[in-house]
């Protein structure tokens, strides 16, 4: 499939100007706030800090699935929020196969696996996902 910038913006929201261009690593001054929100259903007492290093692999959290919190984020917190939160080679992370299969709400699954793609190919010859 040919992926046109156009193409993405429509069906997105996504566009391809400067947020795009620059935010390739985490903003240093971004707040990890909006990742303690996700689970404002359940009773943890998880700081967006202890999300981000979890979802990076730096902490473990033995009573979650890694998947199923980056979904979580995925579905609760902003895009371009995750953007400034992860920068695009983390947000990669969020993008995979792996994960969108538990965002449930078939659009937004559909929309987050093209802004996948689109960035795995526009950022796959410059950059390299950690891991």
């Amino acid at each position: 499939m040919d992926l046109k910038w156009a193409e993405v913006e429509k069906n997105t929201g996504i566009t391809y100007n400067n947020h795009m261009k620059t935010n390739l690593n985490p903003k240093p001054d971004a707040s990890l706030e909006p990742l303690a929100t996700i689970f404002w259903d359940y009773n943890y007492s998880l700081s967006g800090k202890d999300l981000f290093d979890f979802v990076l692999g730096r902490k473990d959290i033995s009573y979650l699935d890694c998947d199923q919190v980056k979904a979580r984020m995925l579905m609760t917190v902003g895009w371009y929020q995750l953007v400034d939160i992860f920068g695009l080679v983390n947000l990669q992370l969020l993008l995979s196969e792996e994960v969108l299969k538990w965002v449930w709400v078939d659009d937004l699954r559909k929309q987050y696996a093209l802004a996948g793609e689109v960035i795995k190919r526009t950022f796959s010859k410059t950059v390299s996902v950690p891991g």
